[in-house]
Formats: C-alpha cells, structure tokens, sequence
C-alpha cells in the first residue's frame, strides 16, 4: 500500500512539476529558516552544560540599596567564599575569580599583554570542568605565583614547545606555568585566557569586607539546599556586612544564582561575559513559528486552489471502490514526502549557510548540533506540523468530494474560499508584524550610533598603559602626539566613556550644610580630559596647572551629581574621601552631562578627581584618521620601544554594548526577508491559480467591454484587502511588543509611525505587483480561445 501511495505521489510531482517545486521551495526555505533558529537557541541555551556538576554550582551575586540608588552587581568580597564554605554544612566547596584586569605576560623579550587573566583559588578544578591538558589538577595551583594557561594563549606564547615547568613575568612578578587546559567553549559565561593561583593576591584584602570584585561560586552538595544557603546568608550579612553599610543607610543583600541560568536569567551588573535574555528565546521561538506556519499556509491554499485538478481522480477512485480513509492517508503521505524533500534541501542550505553567518554575522552556530536529540526532535516536530497538519486539511478536503457531482462536473470547488483567504491574510499579518520590528530595531540601532552622547567620540583613539613607570613618561608621549598636525588633543583618565569605574562610600555635603555618607561614582582625569572629548564646563571652572592646589584638594562633578545632591549653588561643596582624614575636596566646577554607560542605563551621578597618573590615554585626530594613527604610533614606540602599540576607536568601544543586540537585530532581518519571500513564492502559485480558474468569467468581461486595466484591478484587489486586514493585528502586536523592547533602553526613539504605513506600502507593491503579473496576463488571453467551445 505504502509503495502504491509513493508511485501516485511521484507521478503527481511529475504531472505539475510547478506546483511540486513551488511547495518544496517554499518549504525548504522555512525549514532552513526555522532550523537556523533552533540552531541559535540550542547555542543560547546550552551555556554551562560542560560542567558536569552544574546543577549544584550557584554563583553568589549582590543585591544593593543606597536611600537614593540600587544596583545589582554580579561581584562580591573577597572573604565571603572562604566564610560560606566553612560555616555552612551545606557547602562542599568554593572557588572565587578574581578579575586581574590586563595583565602583561613577558618571555624573553615578547610581551603579550592580555584581558581575562584571573586569579582563582586551587580548588577551581574540583568545582568546575576545565579539561587539564598538561599538569595535574590537584596541585597546579597550589602553590604562590602558579599559572595554568588555556591552550590557545599556550600556543600563542610558546608555540610547540611544552609550556610546563617554564617561567613567565606577569605584570613584573615571576610565575610558573604548571598547567594548560582546553579553551573553554564560546557557550562559558566565564571563559579565562589563563588562571593564576589566588594565593598570590593581597592577602591585605582577605578580610576586606567593604570591597566588591569577586566572582564567587559555591558547590552544594545537593540542589535542593540553595534555599537553606540563601537563608544563611542573612547571618553572614548581619555579621560581617551591616556593620559597615548600616551607618551609611546601605543594604546588601546577597542572591543565588544557579550556573546554567546565568548566562539567560542574570540582571546583574558586570558579568564576565555578554549574556543573553530569555526574552529573546521566546521572540525567536515565536519567529521559528511563524515561518513553519507561513510554509505550511502556503502548501494548504496550494492544494485547496489546485482541488478542481483533483476533483476527477478523487471521483474516479471512490467509483472504483477506494475509502475515504485510504485518500486521506494519500494525500498526506504526498504532503509528507514533498517536506522530506524541503527537509533534505533544508540541511544541505543550512551546510552553506552557517559557515558563512559565523564569519559574517560573528554567530557561533555549530552544525553538530543538528544530530544532537534536542535538533532531532525539533526536526520530528517540524516533519509532523508541516508533514502532517499542513496536508490534513487538503487531505479531508478533497477526500470529502462526492463522486456522483465531481463526474457530472458539479463538484470540486477549488477550496474553501474564507478558510483560504483568512490564511492568506495571516501570512500578511506576520510578514507585516516581522517586518515592522525589524525596521524598529534598525531605527534604535541607527539612534544609539548617532545620538549625541554628550561627548564628542568620533576618531577619538583609546590606549591603555599598566605600567606605571611607563605612566611617568606620559608628559613625554603627549609633547610628541601634539607635535603632530593630525593630532588635536590628548588626554588621560582611569577610565573612558563607555567603561565601568569605581564607587566609594564617602561624606558628601548637603544643601544645608550637613557632611552625610552616600555612594559616589567617581574617577580621575587630567587636565585636558574634558577639552578632549569636547564636554563643556557649564559652571565653575576645569582643573588647570594653573593652580597647583588642584591636584590636592579640588573635584568636579556633573549636572546628575548636582541634582542628586538638590544643590542649589555647587561650587564649593565638599567631599571627604576618608573619615579619618582632614582634607576635604572642593567643588570647583560642574561639567555637562554625558552618558558614560550605554543608553540601557540613566546618566550617573558622577565624581571627577584630579590625576597626572592614569592609564587610559585619549587621543583626539583632527586630520586623516589614517595619517592620525601613524603619527600615534610612531611617537607611542619611541616613548615605549618595548610595549606592544594597541589600540580602538572610542565611538566602537561604545558600541560594544549594543553587540548582542545588532546580531539579534541582523538575524531579525534575515529572518523577515525570508518570511516575505516564502509568502511572494505562495502568492505567486496562489495567482497562477486564482487567474486561471477565473479564466472564462475574464474572458466574459472583456467580451462585454471590460478593459485590461479594470480586469487586473479586480483580481488585485482581493488580495489587497487581505493586505489591509492582515495590517491590523499586525500593526497592534508590533506596537504592543517593540514598545516593550524600546522600554529596556533608558534612552530609545519613539514608535514612529510612518514605519508602520511604509511596510503597509512595502507589502501592498510587493502583493500588487506579484498578483498583477499573473492578472495582466490573464487579462490579456484571447477571449475566443477561451470561449469557443462554450
């Protein structure tokens, strides 16, 4: 019976070959499109799943209150691990990473100097699954100056020799190499470069419970017992926490977070890595859908419209004996077969296709993944809602046509017309919605690039010098910079627009005259910071050489620092660092507000103190950008002949923030491309159809004088009110979700509605002129070709 069904099947795609190719492409191309997807969010959602004690690792994470401020922060103290793990008998072990920001690694005469180096306790390997490729887990970092390094950092620095057992220079201390692991996978929220044993950090700080920057993992010995750990470390709080903060009216709080659900759960601040949001999985889920959806629109109004072709075999074969059910298994084995079909096409794209969006779109999409269960299974799932729910309304259709009319050639209508005509106008309605979020997206990104920050970013050049003997010859490196045309200015900080900085707890003075405690924002810049990035001065003055008790005594502030504090006349006001210091710094000016963090998050409360001794240095190039960096790095390697010139662009630094969201945005595109052309590949069949079952009643028009123009326009016009009732679901969705999305940026353009209108006119011409392609030419068929025989 099977083998009869496949015989019937493939004579069938060999009898209408347009129709078969029209379906298998429309499908081929959604199923690619939705396995693209599913692609994406097995990577998002598969973080952490190396580690095989995952379930019971939980990172501790903070949770602060100022009287006027919260933050969450993924960070802690250094004490706390060590303190958990003793105390509570819930806890196996600990391990904490203490970030060692750029760390310079000199052998011989190389210098590397290299981001995600941190310091972390022994214990690292018992906890997490870090593959120890050379060096034994259980004592690579006992001992005091100890680095393991990942292999790709291991081949960077010595080649093929063995690395064990050599020595290196980190940031002018010896350390020995006595392990290297496997690069952890791009699916880590925490991926190290090298780690160096924690033993060799400030054991000043080992019982610092004021300070925050740590990463801390704790393993349970059970899952279950992390509500028990949330609770206990109330305790640790009223102990060793709320006797410092409580006098300042600052509550911490400390919070649990499991491994796995870091990467898509976390809110905090200052993850090790960029993370991903389950908001987003939901989106794309719904995205997969709709395209499965509009593939499988496609092939039921294909067989719907094409059922006057049908109608005589279906006749002929109930004569002959055949059951309904035996027709229905038919016609649904043809509908499997055609999505096999899309589904072998559907991987051999996807083998094309994901190479070159790892290159272009810098995703990390495995094609391994496809013959993983998870793949597989949504493969099944795909096979049955396009195999078998697109084919079941066809099949019971055109199963359901009554011999005794079809043969007298009264049976077989070509589909049920509203059924046909509402799916139509849900594949309009998705396409439109999928459209406008994309050109909603695309408007925020364009925003964020052009919106004025505040500061004037553009070929402003960053540098970062560690050493702080080199940091002394800045006076040396800034006489040559400006001894070129191309160079504008030049300056140095702490820190820069776009990157995080410190906050200390400090006595500030009130409107009233009052010194209370608050949390500040603060960090230091020189003299030209501000002329640099062109930040004006609204009161007050900058600092200046001028006044040689600047540098000891005098800070800015910012136009939110101004408001936080309610002051009415800022200059003069005071900050005392330290209670038990004497010197009490001045206000002096008040500079514009400028977003220093990306527009996800409000302008700061800023603090600016004066220093001659910073590491970042800002170069601002007036002339040739090119010429700008060549003058750049010829005076950066004859001041530091021996350190390694880098650099970046100030304005991509920013936009860094914005990376997860660009690719989002450029997958949503691509997606909304595809969903439109696989609707223009169903219109197209839909018109051919349309047009030539009207084929007589147009012949009849222009028997009676219709013209060509007034016969293309009344077959257009259906399926253009079907455009207009599509629009309106469409058009409330959009409007609901995108503000929704805007509202996570603190600063974001406003729903322009103009979009909606210009995708109402995008898809309107692309339908128009599809329908009116097969329309026109209908319209112009000979009518006595048509009606000679009536």
């Amino acid at each position: 019976m099977l083998t009869n069904y496949l015989k019937i099947t493939i004579r069938q795609f060999q009898r209408q070959p347009g129709y078969a190719a029209l379906n298998i492409l429309g499908l081929t191309l959604g199923i690619a499109s939705s396995l693209l997807i599913i692609l994406y969010l097995h990577h998002e959602t598969s973080f952490d799943q190396q580690h095989t004690k995952a379930n019971r690792i939980f990172r501790i994470s903070s949770d602060i209150t100022e009287p006027d401020n919260a933050f969450r922060w993924a960070v802690t103290q250094m004490p706390l691990g060590r303190k958990v793990a003793e105390d509570f008998a819930e806890v196996e072990n600990y391990v904490r990473f203490i970030p060692n920001g750029r760390t310079h690694l000199v052998k011989a005469d190389n210098r590397f100097i290299e981001e995600k180096i941190y310091l972390v306790d022994s214990t690292v390997f018992s906890v997490f699954d870090f593959q120890l490729l050379a060096g034994d887990e259980g004592s690579a970092l006992d001992n005091p100056s100890s680095i393991v390094l990942s292999e790709s950092l291991a081949k960077k620095i010595f080649g093929d020799q063995n690395p064990v057992g050599q020595l290196l220079q980190s940031d002018g201390e010896s350390v020995e190499v006595t392990g290297v692991y496997a690069d952890p996978p791009v699916t880590s929220h925490i991926r190290p470069r090298a780690m160096i044993s924690a033993s060799t950090a400030d054991r000043s700080q080992s019982q610092n419970w004021g300070g925050f920057g740590i990463y801390t993992y704790i393993l349970l010995h059970t899952p279950e017992a992390a509500d028990a750990v949330q609770q206990k470390l109330n305790t640790i709080i009223d102990e060793f926490v709320a006797v410092i903060f409580d006098q300042f009216g600052i509550k911490v709080r400390y919070e649990l977070i499991n491994l796995r659900n870091i990467h898509l759960h976390s809110t905090f601040e200052g993850e090790p890595e960029a993370i991903g949001s389950m908001k987003y999985i939901y989106i794309f889920l719904a995205v997969a859908l709709f395209l499965v959806m509009i593939a499988s629109i496609n092939y039921m109004n294909l067989a719907t419209a094409r059922s006057m072709k049908r109608a005589l075999e279906v006749g002929i074969r109930k004569v002959m004996g055949a059951q309904r059910s035996t027709l229905i298994r038919q016609f649904i084995t043809e509908s499997i077969l055609l999505t096999l079909a899309a589904l072998v096409l559907s991987i051999g794209l996807l083998l094309v296709l994901v190479p070159w969006l790892n290159d272009t779109l810098q995703t990390h999409l495995s094609l391994a993944n496809l013959f993983s269960l998870e793949l597989l299974s949504a493969l099944l799932i795909i096979l049955l809602i396009t195999g078998v729910a697109s084919g079941s309304y066809p099949a019971f259709y055109l199963s359901g046509f009554r011999p005794a009319a079809v043969l007298k050639g009264k049976g077989g209508k070509a589909g049920n017309k509203k059924l046909r005509s509402t799916l139509v106008a849900l594949q309009f309605a998705i396409s439109i919605f999928m459209l406008i979020g994309t050109l909603i997206i695309y408007d925020q990104m364009n925003y964020l690039r052009n919106k004025d920050m505040g500061f004037d970013k553009d070929r402003v050049i960053r540098l970062v010098q560690d050493n702080p003997d080199n940091r002394d010859k800045w006076p040396v490196l800034k006489q040559k910079l400006l001894q070129h045309p191309e160079i504008k200015s030049a300056a140095t900080a702490s820190t820069s627009p776009g990157r995080g900085f410190g906050k200390n707890v400090m006595s500030v003075e009130t409107n009233t005259g009052i010194m209370e405690e608050y949390g500040v924002d603060a960090y230091a810049i020189d003299y030209d910071y501000f002329t640099a990035l062109s930040i004006p001065i609204v009161a007050g003055r900058n600092i200046s050489p001028k006044f040689p008790s600047d540098t000891a005594t005098a800070v800015l502030v910012n136009e939110s620092m101004v408001s936080r504090m309610g002051w009415e006349n800022p200059i003069g006001k005071k900050f005392q660092f330290d209670q038990d210091s004497t010197v009490f710094h001045k206000v002096i000016g008040v500079v514009k507000d400028f977003h220093q963090r990306s527009l996800y998050d409000p302008i700061e409360a800023l603090l600016f103190i004066p220093s001659v001794n910073n590491s970042n240095i800002l170069v601002k190039i007036s002339g040739s950008t090119s010429d700008g960096l060549t003058a750049i790095r010829q005076a950066w390697e004859s001041t530091f002949p021996n350190t390694p010139f880098e650099y970046s662009f100030l304005d991509q630094d920013f936009m860094e923030a914005y990376e997860t969201d660009q690719l989002r945005g450029r997958l949503f595109l691509g997606f909304s491309i595809m969903m439109i052309l696989i609707s223009i590949l169903g219109l197209l069949g839909l018109a051919s159809f349309t047009a030539e079952q009207r084929t007589k009643e147009i012949s009849i028009r222009k028997v009676l004088g219709a013209t060509s123009r007034g016969l293309v326009s009344l077959l257009v016009r259906d399926f253009i009110v079907l455009v207009l009732i599509g629009a309106l679901p469409a058009f409330v969705l959009a409007y609901f979700f995108m503000n929704e999305w805007l509202a996570s940026f603190e600063y974001h353009v406003e729903l322009n509605f103009l979009l909606f209108i210009l995708v109402l006119l995008i898809i309107g011409t692309i339908t128009m002129f599809t329908i009116g392609y097969y329309a026109l030419r209908a319209a112009n068929t000979n009518p006595a070709d048509q009606l000679k025989y009536e």
